[in-house]
């Protein structure tokens, strides 16, 4: 019998083989059907609760089996998982039947909410209101996914029920062990560090260490070896420097200074051989460059860092990007097993509309060509970015089919969750886009507001969508309320970025007042606008590194009690601005009358790890008593106060300032320079020398001035 009914479903569907093209999915009802194997029956279950959870009308969804009677204008939907299939996933779609075959159970998840978003268009009792819009098309086809390893990492994504929906993975489900976290596992003795350079050191591991290798292996075998568990993934990643070690072990296997590849992968290969149901990946990054002489096992691969490629459309003939390509076919005579572990933020500024998605599909194209099988996009993470939920949406579905049209992908995102803002929402962000694509300009992966807006920001259009969306938001859907109230949220952050880099302007975030420099009650409501998207749980960084909200807030409520007067320096009164090296900096920012928030070196500071040579205009101090220079210290980003100042003029030395004459606070040193020695008819030059130590940089927000 269950022969028969196959056959008879095959011939009805060839029966119909003149409606191939058919994709209409509207009719009375739906009789959900499979093959009869229990991956199918799951699918078949799994469609018909979620099509029936969602229908207002429970009768025109009906789950079937083979052989049954088709209501008169219902539509059978026929599943099959097949795990010989050749490609993802097969649709054949006559006027009765749609036969849809996948490869995979996460395959058939995420078709199923494609298939009821698509119904949902044409049967309004059908609710997916939730689901983000379709974009497979259900006609007659065949596709292969263009990458096998599918995350973006952004907030959205973090969610696995939502990634599910979407397709992607999720690495808190799939990677016990991932990143540079192989220290949350072990349990530090000297034999499982590095040796470099003849010394033990505890910045990195020795990875011919038998003591790591058991160390791992038990905790595999006591976390992930229950029998029916999922194939994992676990990354076996050196801490995150170029050091390698060279004990004689791991130089009998290959390491050279610099490079642990030769160790790593032998490691590497014990576990995947312990454990042939889980797979095991390295970083190709720092510390693992050059190919071991060692392949990889089936069961193992590796991760391709693309930190070193331009984020550009333009990567033909980049001189980077051929660089890029020798080390991927090298590293291809090793593994088939490629993954690109990729970026798409402004780690620097997570809340500044920033545009990733027209370089991200171009680039796609170009790993897809070169056998990248996966992409793991770094993005914000478990933090909010301005529009992660529009990414996460294209982002996924591009990594599916990276040639599927960006700009109806974005605006079918915005028609359906934002409906009542769509077209201010895709206008901006769609101009964004071509704006930026048509400089022909890579962005930074760490840009402080100032470069931002030098590079493909534009405030006014910023500021205007700002106003206009808080002016349409009350006359929205509930739900969209609440999505555009975390937008808005972020974008009061940039609000703030826009008013600080203005300063003493009108438009400013400042005021001269009583002759002290002081905040804008206008500004100040942004402040407690930020607040409270802060305390509504909406925001709590801006940033990936020491970029706490509530320490941005601090910042701008302090600003007044430092009693700031106003400078009397004035930018053109600073003629160049050099470096020990020869380079050349702006120089308004150290004489436009704000102060730095030493939060954030960033924010306000001008920085350098080279020593400074500032030269100062003739009459730059008529009738100044003393000059005053703020300095950042942060141990961590190798902040520190300068060794010494010296102010030239006329080739002589008029005055020294050492530490031992500075004014310390905790996290900024002030040196005053009593002017009284100079002519102040003539130039002059402040020399700023580093301390003797490796790293040491500098920052500086502002030289004042004062009568």
């Amino acid at each position: 019998m269950l022969s028969f009914n196959i056959l008879l479903l095959h011939l009805l569907i060839m029966v119909s083989a003149c409606h191939s093209e058919f994709v209409d999915l509207k009719a009375k009802g739906y009789v959900i059907t499979a093959e009869e194997d229990a991956a199918s029956e799951q699918w078949r279950d799994y469609l018909y609760n979620q099509l029936s959870k969602r229908s207002a009308d429970k009768e025109i969804i009906i789950n079937g089996t083979l052989g049954d009677e088709i209501p008169e204008g219902y539509k059978q939907i026929h599943l099959e998982v097949a795990a010989d299939l050749p490609h993802s996933y097969c649709i054949k779609h006559t006027k009765d039947i749609i036969h849809l075959r996948v490869q995979r159970k996460d395959i058939s998840i995420w078709m199923s909410y494609q298939l009821i978003e698509r119904i949902s268009q044409e049967v309004k009792s059908i609710l997916a209101d939730d689901l983000p819009p379709a974009y497979v098309e259900f006609k007659d086809q065949c596709r292969s996914f263009d990458f096998n390893y599918r995350e973006p990492h952004y907030q959205p994504n973090t969610d696995p029920d939502y990634a599910a929906v979407i397709g992607t993975q999720n690495l808190d489900q799939e990677w016990p062990i991932w990143g540079h976290n192989l220290h949350k596992i072990l349990v530090e003795n000297d034999s499982i560090w590095a040796h470099s350079h003849g010394k033990l050191t505890k910045e990195q591991y020795c990875f011919s260490s038998d003591n790591l290798y058991q160390q791992i292996k038990t905790h595999i075998q006591e976390h992930y070896t229950e029998e029916g568990e999922d194939s994992l993934k676990f990354m076996i990643a050196p801490n995150d420097n170029k050091i390698a070690c060279t004990c004689n072990r791991c130089q009998d296997l290959g390491n050279t200074e610099g490079n642990a590849a030769s160790a790593v992968v032998y490691l590497l290969n014990k576990l995947a051989k312990d454990f042939p149901q889980h797979q095991f990946y390295t970083l190709v990054y720092h510390s693992v460059n050059k190919p071991s002489k060692y392949s990889l096992a089936p069961n193992a691969g590796i991760f391709f860092s693309s930190i070193n490629l331009p984020k550009t459309a333009q990567l033909d003939g980049n001189p980077k990007y051929k660089e890029f390509q020798k080390q991927l076919q090298a590293w291809r005579l090793k593994t088939n097993r490629i993954y690109l572990w990729d970026y798409a933020s402004n780690f620097d500024d997570y809340l500044t509309p920033i545009p990733t998605l027209s370089i991200f599909q171009e680039q796609l194209k170009h790993f897809k060509n070169a056998g990248i099988e996966g992409v793991f996009i770094n993005a914000s993470g478990y933090d909010y970015s301005s529009f992660d939920d529009l990414k996460t949406y294209v982002s996924s579905a591009l990594l599916i089919q990276q040639d599927l049209s960006l700009e109806k992908l974005i605006h079918a995102y915005f028609a359906k969750f934002y409906p009542k803002s769509q077209q201010l929402l895709s206008a901006y962000y769609l101009s964004l886009e071509k704006d930026f694509l048509a400089k022909k300009k890579p962005y930074s992966l760490y840009l402080g507001f100032d470069d931002v807006e030098r590079s493909y920001f534009k405030s006014v259009n910023f500021l205007k969508l700002c106003q206009e969306l808080t002016a349409l938001a009350p006359t929205a859907s509930k739900e969209e309320q609440e999505r555009l109230n975390k937008l808005l949220g972020g974008f009061t952050y940039t609000q703030l970025q826009i008013a600080y880099t203005r300063g003493l302007q009108a438009s400013g975030a400042f005021e001269n007042r009583n002759n002290q420099v002081k905040v804008k009650p206008a500004t100040l409501s942004l402040v407690n606008k930020l607040d409270q998207a802060l305390n509504d749980g909406i925001l709590e960084v801006y940033k990936e590194t020491d970029g706490a909200i509530s320490q941005y807030i601090e910042q701008w409520r302090n600003y007044d009690g430092l009693n700031q007067a106003v400078n009397t320096l004035k930018k053109e009164h600073i003629l160049k601005l050099i470096d020990s090296k020869g380079d050349h900096y702006p120089t308004a920012i150290l004489a436009d009358g704000i102060l730095g928030f030493p939060s954030d070196f960033h924010q306000g500071w001008l920085t350098s790890n080279q020593d400074l040579f500032i030269s100062f205009a003739a009459h730059a101090f008529e009738k100044k008593k003393s000059m005053e220079i703020r300095f950042l210290l942060n141990e961590k980003h190798a902040y520190t106060a300068p060794a010494r100042l010296e102010l030239w003029q006329n080739n002589k030395i008029m005055a020294t300032i050492k530490q031992d004459g500075m004014t310390l606070q905790p996290d900024y040193a002030t040196f005053r320079i009593n002017l009284s020695n100079i002519n102040p008819q003539l130039p002059c030059e402040l020399k700023v020398f580093r301390i003797n130590q490796q790293p040491a940089r500098l920052g500086i927000d502002e030289i004042q001035v004062f009568p």
